[in-house]
């Protein structure tokens, strides 16, 4: 199956459809690959608690996909473990620590455990930044600056970035939501998958993370709305949120729909993050790091269309920041 074939189909069992008699062994381990590519394999998994036997889901498949799901399971206790440990080690610094995504968003799906975790996220504000690394100085952890401003370092196999910046936006503080509330946490997700949609491209697990917070805002949506259209996002907002009722959940009310097609061709193409895209794939296996950011740099640089028509007022700085924080 193509890309686009193996997603759409993924899609549609995700959502609760029966997979076609018709998928032979070799179909179905296409469709596990993509799973894994897309980080939603535990997702796949539950899934197919409700698979008819007609389906053609073989023994060597369902062991392929528990193989995943075991790992997915294994991870998630390590990074569960080593969150607490980084967030009591700041709380102990008289700090109040914010988890971004990560188990913020697990909490929402059925089966918690199941979603694939990546990095622990945590955020920090600015004035009380240089109190955190010092915090974690002390406890022997030593942190690395990245291009974004946020600092990163490994503890117990896990990485952990420290965020200065709550949201991937470049604008006033004045314009945006109180961290800690509904309407934050949901801008802050959609400028991070937007920030990676632009650059070096985004899979299907950030979106079901928007989208599941989406579906359990508290709120006035047409309030939320507004909110996303005085930060400049209301294309943006309407592509999103088209991607998402197109493809996870069709009761998502949408204020303008338009052609997801965009997007959709961006999971489609690099997988979580892009990690399966032929660039980002010689990016990270060439062991140059000026090569690296070249090749990084040259992603954005090819999604400048994109980028112009669904975030005109974030791209410019974003570029100025990637090419800032790569020459330092």
């Amino acid at each position: 199956m193509s890309d686009d074939s193996s997603l759409k189909l993924l899609l549609l069992i995700l959502r609760g459809e029966s997979p076609p008699a018709s998928l032979d062994e070799a179909a179905w381990m296409d469709l596990i690959a993509t799973a894994c590519r897309q980080t939603v394999a535990g997702l796949l998994y539950k899934a197919a608690e409700n698979f008819p036997e007609s389906c053609g889901f073989s023994e060597r498949s369902l062991f392929t996909l528990m193989t995943e799901v075991n790992k997915i399971v294994n991870r998630n206790l390590k990074l569960s473990e080593v969150e607490k440990e980084v967030l009591g080690i700041l709380r102990s610094g008289g700090l109040q620590p914010l988890v971004m995504k990560g188990s913020t968003c697990a909490a929402r799906y059925p089966s918690p455990e199941l979603r694939t975790g990546g990095d622990i996220d945590i955020y920090v504000p600015e004035i009380d930044f240089p109190r955190a690394v010092e915090a974690l100085r002390a406890y022997g952890i030593e942190s690395s600056p990245k291009p974004d401003s946020s600092v990163d370092f490994t503890l117990r196999g896990c990485e952990v970035e420290l965020h200065r910046r709550y949201f991937d936006l470049h604008l006033p503080q004045s314009q945006l939501p109180p961290v800690g509330t509904p309407e934050a946490e949901l801008l802050m997700l959609s400028s991070h998958i937007l920030k990676h949609a632009c650059g070096v491209g985004v899979g299907l697990r950030q979106i079901i993370d928007f989208s599941l917070a989406y579906k359990a805002y508290p709120g006035d949506y047409q309030e939320l709305h507004k909110l996303f259209d005085r930060c400049g996002l209301s294309r943006w907002d309407a592509l999103l949120l088209s991607f998402v009722k197109d493809y996870i959940d069709p009761s998502v009310e949408v204020p303008k729909a338009v052609d997801p097609g965009a997007l959709f061709r961006i999971v489609a193409r690099g997988g979580n993050f892009g990690h399966f895209q032929s660039k980002r794939i010689e990016s990270i296996s060439d062991k140059s790091p000026l090569k690296r950011k070249f090749q990084t740099a040259s992603l954005f640089l090819g999604r400048l269309p994109f980028s112009f028509r669904y975030a005109p007022r974030e791209i410019l700085p974003l570029l100025s920041q990637l090419f800032r924080g790569n020459l330092h």
